[in-house]
């Protein structure tokens, strides 16, 4: 394998090109780069195959563009890119250094006469001095792909997985959410320069588009983020898919912080907070430049590290940075970038502008040139002195403080655990033999005791409740955000006692007052004095509904007629409507509730939820709510139904009685099962749905507090050490009980199949209507 140099990496004059047709072997149909052209770099297997343009144009000319060895599109005339340098020389792999590493994994590593290959040189390298020195200066261009996996964990990563790629790709396929159709808006702006990502149907875009799903499924806690696909399309350039895959597994588990992607990007931000510490005690100049013009370093060198400067440095100068950084981890991030604004600081010193220093900053990564000098002046030079511990011992710091700043942390102390400290994947459940399970239960069982178990489940306890709290934190700011009523509500959870027993007394209070209300479906425009216009989405309330086809209403204090077809109930209790809580208005509620704070509410439901006796597999937190709700109403169930069976909505009975939290739990267990069961929907799907009645109902804090409450039913489902068998459980219902004073208005369907019709929600007999109610004349 060693002895086999790919097309294009190597300047040996007689590499395959389009003359080359006639050799033994090779397929005169498909186009191959010649070395130091276009594509030359890249891997064969994201070379464009329909380049009929590029056979006639061997060079690369394309009009005012050129195309480099990775695909980009390059202007002939671009005043950044020099005319003499690294970056205007062809990009040729030089033999001589090929040979050197292929000699020193040869002595390094084979133990046996036989040919080395990379089958047998295994998951990782052994760290050395020598291995060190070899990759600062550079890894061959056609070994990188292989060095980058087995220097990192991503070999390990692949090999050791429970769950093949295949099937993550397959998973994240079937699911829909607003991540997936970020993602797909982002694809053709990930890199709109480069051939391989221009289009749907170029090369790159089909497989930037698995990875970044594939990894959002995998890591729900993450799910999409912008810099990330940066990271993943450069990766495509070098790599397989499937080995890009697990080099971006490698970044999130191991070289990166848990936190660093996540959707407050806390990691990312309190790395920032790290290097301004770092340029103070190691560029002193530089700091008093900062402090003088007040400029925030933040808002320059975040994108360097969310992208680990893949969109920033020219792509030739990127593979030098990861090489570094894939050995060394996050630390080399760092260096490197105190290595570059230390290469700046006698223009930056100079500068009296503050708008100068600004772009003086911005631009270094751009006008990089020698990657060598910058690595010898950061890693060597000025940050030689970093290490893990010194990096690690700071981000613990400033990520405790901005946890409590958040409200994440009550105590900001960095010498305890933090919580997210390492990210999570989905929990992948395979199918076992009855043994296996059995031994599971076993094990399980034996584990509930062991004292280090304890200890683990108290940090999984910390991290669960971290994880509600950025959820309601991500859910209150998409309220401040999109409905103005909103700006001022309060984000404090109330702990008290008082509280918690003043729950029920604000419950019933709801029907206290009795609206009905409309949210219009389309325009109508006034034309008589007696009639109400309205716009699409307003809110009116409902005066008279004694004519089954005109309605009188009242909106912002004008009162009118208007036809009832044009509107659509959407209450008939005292709490307000909000758009942003809409999701038919606002499709990203339906995200950020069915996405992120549905799953983190289903795993503090399946904290010590225990396994079966006979398999052993974990059980679903919906059969606990199923039997809980029913045990709740069974005290007295004949009444319970009976009054059930006359409510026209879920709290409010012909006769005015509020139902109990109790029996609105019963009732929307009954109404998900009904709708749900014809389409087979998954017990997870149910969960989430049930949730979001909740929501609409404003009870979901309650209904935690009734099914808490129910304690035979508690005991049988869950272990002591349990969230639900906790004293925790206060803790949560009190963090759910802000999502009390917001206006939902969710689709308790959402996720099921959907006819067509749904888009379409005006009857039959609306232009008739447009066309008759002039005829009427209705005394407001």
């Amino acid at each position: 394998m060693f002895n086999f140099t790919p097309a294009g990496y190597s300047n040996n004059n007689t590499a395959e090109s389009l003359t080359d047709d006639e050799e033994e072997g090779r397929d005169p149909s498909v186009w191959r780069p010649l070395p130091g052209g276009p594509f030359s770099a890249l891997i064969s297997s994201m070379w464009p195959q329909k380049s009929d343009k590029l056979k006639s144009n061997p060079d690369g000319q394309a009009g005012k563009f050129r195309i480099d060895e990775f695909g980009f599109k390059v202007e002939e005339n671009d005043e950044n890119e020099p005319s003499d340098g690294v970056l205007s020389e062809p990009f040729i792999e030089d033999a001589q250094h090929r040979l050197r590493w292929i000699a020193f994994l040869e002595f390094t590593f084979n133990n046996q006469v036989e040919e080395l290959s990379w089958d047998k040189l295994g998951t990782r390298l052994p760290r050395s001095e020598k291995l060190r020195t070899m990759i600062h200066q550079g890894i061959p261009h056609s070994l990188r792909s292989h060095i980058w996996m087995r220097i990192s964990s991503a070999m390990e990563k692949k090999i050791k997985s429970e769950l093949p790629y295949k099937e993550m790709v397959k998973a994240s396929t079937e699911e829909t959410s607003m991540t997936a159709k970020q993602i797909e808006k982002d694809l053709l702006r990930t890199l709109p320069t480069n051939l391989c990502f221009t289009s749907l149907t170029s090369v790159g875009v089909p497989r930037l588009r698995r990875i970044l799903r594939a990894i959002a499924w995998l890591y729900p806690d993450i799910g999409y983020c912008q810099g990330t696909g940066m990271i993943v399309a450069s990766l495509l350039l070098v790599m397989e898919e499937e080995d890009a895959f697990w080099m971006t597994c490698a970044i999130f588990e191991d070289l990166l912080p848990g936190s660093y992607y996540s959707s407050s990007l806390i990691g990312a931000q309190a790395d920032q907070r790290v290097l301004r510490q770092l340029i103070a005690s190691h560029l002193p100049e530089i700091d008093l430049v900062l402090k003088r013009h007040d400029i925030e370093i933040a808002l320059i060198c975040l994108h360097w590290f969310l992208t680990l400067f893949s969109s920033v440095v020219p792509v030739r100068l990127l593979w030098r940075i990861w090489d570094l950084f894939f050995y060394g981890g996050s630390v080399v991030l760092f260096q490197l970038a105190l290595g570059m604004i230390k290469a700046k600081e006698t223009q930056l010193v100079a500068e009296e502008n503050t708008a100068s220093i600004f772009n003086v900053l911005s631009d270094i990564p751009a006008q990089l040139r020698d990657i060598d000098a910058v690595i010898e002046l950061g890693v060597n030079k000025v940050a030689a002195t970093l290490t893990d511990t010194l990096i690690e011992t700071h981000r613990r710091k400033h990520l405790a403080y901005l946890m409590a700043d958040q409200g994440l942390l009550n105590n900001p102390d960095p010498n305890r655990p933090l919580p997210k400290e390492r990210i999570t994947r989905r929990q992948l459940k395979r199918s076992q033999s009855l043994f296996l399970s059995l031994f599971s239960s076993v094990m399980s069982s034996d584990d509930a005791s062991d004292d280090e178990f304890l200890r683990d489940k108290n940090v999984r306890q910390t991290e669960l409740l971290v994880d509600l709290k950025e959820a309601l934190l991500q859910i209150i700011r998409h309220f401040q955000t999109n409905d103005a009523q909103y700006a001022d509500i309060s984000t404090v959870t109330d702990y008290s006692m008082q509280s918690h027993a003043r729950d029920h007394e604000r419950f019933a209070a709801f029907a206290q007052t009795k609206r009905k209300r409309a949210k219009a479906l389309l325009d109508f425009e006034r034309h008589e004095e007696d009639e109400l216009g309205f716009r699409k989405n307003d809110i009116i309330t409902i005066l008279s509904q004694r004519d089954e086809h005109c309605w009188i209403g009242d909106l912002n204090g004008v009162r009118g007629w208007f036809p009832a077809k044009f509107v659509e109930l959407i209450d008939e209790r005292s709490k307000e409507y909000s758009a942003a809580g809409d999701d038919s208005v606002t499709e990203s509620i339906a995200d950020l509730v069915r996405g992120i704070l549905c799953p983190t509410l289903k795993a503090i439901f399946e904290h010590g939820l225990r396994r079966t006796s006979l398999l052993g597999g974990a059980c679903h937190p919906w059969l606990f709510i199923e039997e809980a709700a029913s045990k709740e109403v069974e005290k007295d169930f004949d009444s319970v139904v009976s009054r059930l069976l006359l409510c026209r909505t879920f709290r409010l009975d012909e006769d005015g009685k509020v139902l109990t939290p109790e029996e609105i739990l019963f009732r929307c267990v009954q109404l998900v099962n009904s709708t749900h069961d014809p389409a087979h929907a998954q017990m997870d799907v149910k969960f989430r749905s049930l949730v979001v009645l909740g929501l609409n109902e404003q009870v979901l804090h309650l209904w935690l507090e009734c099914l808490c409450s129910c304690v035979n039913v508690v005991e049988k489902w869950y272990y002591p050490w349990s969230f639900l068998r906790s004293p925790g459980w206060v803790q949560i219902k009190c963090e759910l009980r802000v999502l009390a004073q917001l206006a939902f208005r969710l689709s308790h369907d959402w996720e099921l199949p959907r006819k067509c019709e749904r888009n379409n929600p005006l009857r039959d007999g609306v232009r008739d209507m447009l066309i008759k109610h002039h005829l009427f004349s209705w005394e407001i």
